[in-house]
C-alpha cells in the first residue's frame, strides 16, 4: 500500500472509499475504490491538483464528463457519477478488469485477421454511438481500449482529448497520442467524426 498517496483510505462524498492506484495520465490519476452506497467496485478519476486550479478547465472538465456520462454501450466504458467535494474534482466509472490493447499487441505479437476484425468491429460500434449522441472522441487508441478476459472490447476516456490540447500543460502522456492523431487535430483545424474512424 501506498501511503505517501494522499487519497488512499480518503471517502469521498462520504460514499466512495479510495483503495489503491491504477494509473496515472496525462490530466487525471486513477484509483480503485469501493462505492459504500452500493457496495461495488468502481474507478475513481481525480483530476491532477495544477489543473484542478485551473477554473475554466474545470468547468470544461465537468461538462465534458457529463456529457460523456450520457452514453450507454456495452463497448463504451461506463460514467457513473461526475463530482467534486472538498476541492477535488473527480469522474466515477465503470472498473474494468482488463489490460488495454497496447498491452495486449505487446504480449501477443502480430493479431490475426479474425482477431483484429473482432476487436475493429467492436471499437466502430462504441464511436458510432458516441457520434450519434454528438461526441467525439479524439484520441483512439490501443492505450485507450481496453481488453477484457472474454475478449471484449471497452473504449475509455472518451471527450477527454479536448480538455487535454487546451491544456497549457502538455505532458509526455497527451504528446504520446502524436502517432495516432489525425492531420486536421494536428494542424488545430476543425475535428468531426472523422478523426476516429
Amino acid at each position: 500500500m501506498d501511503n505517501s498517496d494522499k487519497y488512499i483510505g480518503r471517502l469521498l462524498d462520504n460514499r466512495y472509499e479510495i483503495l489503491e492506484k491504477i494509473g496515472t495520465g496525462g490530466m487525471a490519476v486513477v484509483y480503485k475504490a469501493r462505492c459504500h452506497r452500493l457496495n461495488r467496485l468502481v474507478a475513481v478519476k481525480i483530476l491532477k491538483e495544477e489543473l484542478a486550479e485551473d477554473a475554466e478547465f474545470r468547468r470544461r472538465f465537468h461538462t465534458e464528463s457529463q456529457a460523456v456520462a450520457m452514453l450507454s454501450h456495452p463497448n463504451i466504458v461506463s460514467v457513473y457519477d461526475v463530482s467534486k467535494t472538498a476541492g477535488v474534482d473527480y469522474i466515477v466509472m465503470e472498473l474494468i478488469e482488463g489490460i488495454t490493447l497496447k498491452q495486449y499487441i505487446n504480449r501477443k505479437g502480430l493479431l490475426g485477421w479474425k482477431e483484429s476484425l473482432h476487436f475493429a468491429m467492436q471499437i466502430a460500434k462504441a464511436i458510432s454511438h458516441a457520434h450519434s449522441k454528438g461526441i467525439i472522441h479524439r484520441d483512439i487508441k490501443p492505450h485507450n481500449i481496453m481488453v477484457l478476459k472474454d475478449g471484449s472490447i471497452k473504449v475509455a476516456d472518451f471527450g477527454i482529448a479536448r480538455l487535454v490540447s487546451t491544456a497549457n500543460t502538455l505532458t509526455q502522456e497527451s504528446l504520446g497520442s502524436v502517432h495516432y492523431i489525425s492531420p486536421e487535430q494536428a494542424k488545430g483545424g476543425h475535428v468531426d467524426a472523422r478523426t476516429d474512424i
